[in-house]
Order: structure tokens, then C-alpha cells, then sequence
């Protein structure tokens, strides 16, 4: 009968440990499903942040262009009043 108690008894610690072994497994995978929602909402943002700046960068190249070109119609009517004068 002692040896069936003593038995009984090595099996509720063994259950008592695997029960904590699950419960603490369980909190760090809440923890790394947290870290991982966190990380993904992180690069979404950031994503964001890439696109919009493309955009100015497209906008920006656009309007460098559009400088450029009437800085090259400056120069040559500058040219060609240079060369009429002369």
C-alpha cells in the first residue's frame, strides 16, 4: 500500500511540474505572439513611411525636371541675347 501512495504521490509532482512546464510555455508564446504583432505592426508603419517617401522623392524628381528645363530655356535665351548683342 505504501509503495502504491509513494507512486501516487511521484506522479501528482510530475503532474504539478508538467502543468507549470505547459502554463509557463504558454505565457512565452503569449509574450512572442506580442512581440511578433508588435514587429509586424512596426513594419507596416514603417512601410508606410517608404512609400510616402517615394512618393515626395517622385515628386520631387518631377519637379527637379521641370526646373531644369526652364533653367536650360533661361541659359539659351541668355546665349542668344549674348550672341545678338555681340
Amino acid at each position: 500500500m505504501d509503495a502504491i501512495k509513494k507512486k501516487m504521490q511521484a506522479m501528482k509532482i510530475d503532474k504539478d511540474a508538467a502543468l507549470e512546464r505547459a502554463s509557463l510555455c504558454e505565457q512565452q508564446a503569449r509574450d512572442a505572439n506580442l512581440r511578433a504583432e508588435k514587429a509586424e505592426e512596426e513594419a507596416r508603419q514603417l512601410q508606410k513611411k517608404i512609400q510616402t517617401v517615394e512618393n515626395e522623392l517622385d515628386q520631387t524628381q518631377e519637379a527637379l525636371t521641370l526646373v531644369t528645363g526652364k533653367l536650360e530655356e533661361k541659359n539659351k535665351a541668355l546665349q542668344n541675347r549674348k550672341y545678338k548683342t555681340n
